[in-house]
């Protein structure tokens, strides 16, 4: 099985990063500008398996995507994240630095996912848990094209039971950190107790964190503002991130 991926950018980044995952490109032989040929060069450099197809032919395979594709398109194996509990097991056991993940449910946006990646890797998280079910799926090529990049330069995990998950992170003395509306502990004068290895949740802008996610959290706070109730998940990150940075509480 295969995704289709698209555009310049999320092309050269797959082929920088992941292109043993790509499966074959097409290209559309009226598209002759330089990033195009640059691209060219790249995939041939890669020796990953391309085909150059007229205009209309290229019009014809694809014109079911309606997307902006930039005259490439990428067949991608679906194993491109295959990863699995063992693997996040292996990275908290083996790894002496700080580790702090980032827990992401319910967030639907491609465009809010692929922010958020690109946050995290900025700030040098150890990994991202994504819930599978109601969520943006990170082969989704939007995804891909936000990230810039970033999704192939951390580890994620897509889990169907992200309570499983959080009860895992405590059994590894891993602090718990959720965001919550009604909490008292403001994110600006919260010290935090110089945490050390935690995960952070965040939930979706409509619902927040899931109920049952909210109990397991050792620590609930909010993030002050004014006027609106709550901010887009990807700028509430971005806030959050860069105050633990301020406190040293990143690595």
């Amino acid at each position: 099985m295969y995704k289709i991926f698209y555009g310049i950018n999320t092309i050269k980044n797959l082929l920088n990063y992941k292109h043993i995952y790509i499966k074959k490109i097409f290209l559309c032989k009226n598209k002759k500008n330089k990033k195009i040929l640059e691209l060219k060069n790249l995939i041939i450099l890669k020796k990953v398996f391309f085909e150059i197809i007229e205009n209309f032919l290229f019009k014809k395979k694809f014109y079911k995507l309606n997307v902006v594709h930039q005259g490439i398109i990428a067949y991608v194996s679906n194993n491109i994240f295959k990863k699995n509990l063992s693997d996040l097991y292996y990275i908290i056991k083996n790894n002496k630095k700080k580790k702090i993940f980032l827990i992401l449910d319910n967030i639907n946006s491609p465009y809010n996912l692929g922010s958020c990646i690109r946050t995290a890797v900025a700030f040098g998280i150890t990994g991202i848990i994504i819930s599978k079910n109601y969520s943006a799926s990170i082969l989704n090529s939007i995804v891909h094209k936000v990230s810039m990049g970033a999704i192939y330069k951390i580890f994620i995990l897509e889990v169907n039971n992200l309570n499983n998950i959080v009860s895992f992170f405590k059994k590894n003395n891993i602090i718990i950190l959720g965001t919550c509306l009604k909490s008292k502990n403001f994110l600006h004068n919260y010290s935090f107790n110089k945490l050390k290895s935690f995960a952070l949740i965040l939930g979706s802008e409509k619902s927040g964190i899931k109920k049952s996610l909210k109990k397991k959290c050792d620590i609930l706070f909010n993030i002050s503002i004014k006027n609106i109730n709550s901010l887009n998940v990807s700028v509430a990150y971005g806030i959050i991130m860069f105050d633990f940075f301020y406190k040293k509480l990143l690595n």
